[in-house]
């Protein structure tokens, strides 16, 4: 979701901040043409992140499937509520 000039990506399940970047802020090379946004990567809706100290992974998941052991889905709903 981007408010204003801030771009954030949640875990729409337990919230842990995926992306977080202040476009104001970015410096990219070669700039842009003059009307064109240039936006960072951001992880694909509705896919499976790990997340493992400062690393990203996507893993690859068939709905159905069970889950990695260590998923925020696992964690009870009193933490994610």
């Amino acid at each position: 979701m981007q408010v204003g000039c801030r771009l954030r990506q949640r875990c729409a399940w337990c919230g842990c901040v995926l992306a977080d970047y202040d476009l104001s802020r970015l410096a990219v090379h070669p700039p842009p043409p003059p009307g064109q946004e240039v936006r960072p990567a951001m992880w694909e809706p509705q896919g499976l992140v790990r997340v493992d100290g400062n690393a990203y992974f996507v893993v690859e998941h068939e709905d159905g499937a069970d889950l990695p052991a260590d998923a925020c889905a696992q964690l009870d709903d009193e933490v994610t509520v």
